[in-house]
């Protein structure tokens, strides 16, 4: 423990004062007591008692010289033998007062002199009345006076012994009053000093009680609430000012208790803090399986590109650019988050420097709130990510490093597929789907679309008097006007349709999440774009298109129902003169949406 000097005010020298002050005011009341006890037995009581006795001792003379004189008197009087009687036992009355006077004289010699000369005019008396016993009157001298003479002689002597008598008795009863006032007055006195102790000791009692309040009790009540409060859970609690003023010990407690609360605080704070980063953590993660699990079976590099470009704009709450690499060793934007579904980024934009360097260096590059990541595949640059944003925690950094790692393999795998399957799947002459991705496709959405529910519908275009053309102009130009209309129908699609070249001169428009009313809206589109193609070759040529459209019905079986109600409206678009749309919504009924003209008319109703 810390050493405290002489005047300390810690815990044990609080205790330690209280202590001396009950010792004190127990002293001072023994003392007290002590005092008035020795004083009273001491000094008053036999002071007191020896005023009592003389007191007692000068009465009982009294009464043996009343009986001696009365004694006397009835002898000299009657001359009666037996008076003497009482003369002499009154005299051995007065005779025991007078050796208990003596005694206490003698042990007393400041006592009062009033019993002197009491005892005095006893001694004269005593002398005559022994001479008047002895002496024998005859009825003569009685007779004559000579007796009454004598008596009153004997009158005259006892007379002088009663006013000493009075006086001395006078003087003893003021003894035994000042002896019993004197004991009255210490009495008082001591029960005075006893009240001023007693009030002394209170007033010092309430000043240590409201002291020990302030330094002690109030500061451990103030302790045990807090103590309570943190128990409970509590952190906001402090001591603060209410042990300031308190004993060292209780202020360190409290200081202490102060610095535990701040502490758990920040250990709950931290705690708070790591338990959230670590759910961030772990919900990026299972993004970053949740992406891996669904682009790791993916052959589509649009899907692949837009899945980790959607995710990774996720994670980093910031836009984000996917560029891979093409053939030409270029990179070509392949998805923007920023986009809407569906919708493909603008054709060949040029990327920015900051994805060159990313490629070039195959290192992360940032410039102007912008960080290119690159995706490195086997030392190779297979595409980069752009993100709009430099400040990255090393958690986001580690998690989008995992996320890119398992896109490059994803992309690579899926463009390596992709390609494979442009070289297996692709028109030679138009670059367009063929017939075979077609059935595939057709039999993948129509499952999905029976499954979930969802609206397909088919376009199946024919270009209008296409043997004629080549037969007026040659094979050539015909290849060069289907490379065209190809070309017509990728730029007026969206990015979840795909037109097909299915065979000679006939087209098909897979139509995705689209109902009828939709499909015949975006065929009459084509229709009109494809009548608007024109050769620079040979500007004279030109070219319309008879389409017919259909929409998935629950009646059908399979999705060759679906061709074929396209197949017969496009024959009965044929039949109605070419250069239009028509329509079957349901069996038995035919709609004509479009004319040569290329703007709608009036539906018709043609039973089939």
């Amino acid at each position: 423990m810390r050493a405290r000097g002489p005047h300390s005010t810690g815990l044990l020298a609080e205790v330690r004062r209280s202590h001396r002050l009950v010792r004190c005011v127990l002293l001072a009341a023994l003392v007290l007591s002590l005092v008035t006890a020795g004083y009273v037995v001491a000094v008053s009581t036999p002071r007191l008692s020896a005023a009592s006795a003389q007191l007692a001792d000068a009465r009982a003379l009294d009464t043996g010289m009343l009986e001696e004189e009365a004694g006397i008197r009835a002898w000299l009087t009657t001359g009666d033998q037996s008076a003497l009687q009482t003369y002499d036992a009154g005299h051995a009355v007065s005779q025991g007062a007078v050796a208990r006077l003596v005694r206490h004289h003698d042990q007393h010699p400041s006592g009062t002199p009033e019993v002197v000369t009491t005892l005095l005019a006893q001694q004269r008396w005593d002398a005559w009345a022994a001479i008047a016993a002895t002496s024998t009157y005859t009825s003569t001298q009685r007779s004559d006076g000579t007796a009454a003479r004598f008596m009153l002689e004997a009158d005259a002597v006892f007379d002088t012994y009663r006013d000493a008598a009075d006086a001395s008795n006078a003087a003893l009863a003021r003894a035994r009053s000042r002896a019993e006032t004197q004991q009255a007055d210490v009495l008082r006195g001591v029960l005075a000093a006893a009240a001023v102790l007693l009030a002394l000791a209170a007033l010092a009692t309430a000043v240590r009680q409201r002291r020990s309040r302030r330094t002690l009790v109030e500061p451990l009540d103030s302790l045990h609430d807090t103590v309570t409060a943190l128990r409970s859970g509590d952190l906001t609690v402090r001591t603060g000012a209410s042990v300031a003023g308190s004993v060292p010990e209780l202020a360190e407690v409290g200081v202490a208790l102060d610095t535990l609360a701040d502490d758990l605080t920040r250990a709950g704070t931290e705690a708070a803090a790591r338990e959230r980063r670590l759910a961030r953590l772990a919900y990026r993660f299972e993004t970053v399986v949740r992406v891996g699990r669904e682009v790791a079976g993916s052959l589509s590099v649009p899907y692949v590109s837009a899945t980790v470009t959607t995710a990774a704009a996720e994670l980093l709450n910031a836009s984000a650019v996917l560029w891979l690499r093409g053939e030409q060793q270029t990179f070509e934007a392949v998805h923007r988050s920023r986009d809407p579904h569906g919708v493909n980024p603008p054709a060949d934009p040029v990327p920015p420097g900051i994805v060159a360097r990313a490629a070039a260096d195959a290192h992360v590059a940032s410039e102007l709130g912008r960080t290119a990541y690159p995706l490195v595949l086997a030392g190779r640059v297979t595409a980069v990510l752009e993100v709009a944003t430099t400040q990255l925690d090393a958690d986001t950094d580690q998690v989008l490093s995992a996320l890119l790692s398992t896109a490059a393999a994803s992309l690579e795998s899926a463009h390596l597929h992709s390609t494979a399957r442009q070289m297996a799947d692709l028109d030679g002459l138009t670059s367009l789907p063929n017939r075979r991705r077609f059935e595939t496709d057709m039999d993948s959405e129509w499952e999905r679309c029976r499954r979930y529910k969802r609206p397909l519908s088919l376009v199946m275009l024919d270009l209008d008097h296409f043997k004629r053309l080549n037969d007026e102009h040659g094979h050539l130009l015909g290849d060069e006007v289907l490379r065209e209309v190809a070309r017509t129908l990728r730029s007026g699609l969206r990015a979840t349709d795909t037109a097909y070249r299915y065979g000679g001169e006939e087209l098909v428009v897979l139509l995705r999440e689209t109902r009828l009313q939709e499909a015949t809206a975006v065929a009459e589109r084509l229709r009109g774009s494809i009548a608007g193609v024109r050769l620079v070759s040979h500007p004279e040529v030109s070219v319309s298109a008879s389409a017919g459209v259909s929409t998935l019905r629950t009646s059908m079986p399979h999705h060759t129902d679906l061709v074929g109600d396209a197949d017969r409206a496009l024959y009965e678009a044929k039949r109605l003169g070419r250069d239009r749309v028509v329509t079957t919504p349901t069996p038995g009924e035919t709609l004509v949406h479009g004319g040569p003209t290329g703007s709608l008319v009036p539906d018709q109703v043609i039973p089939q």
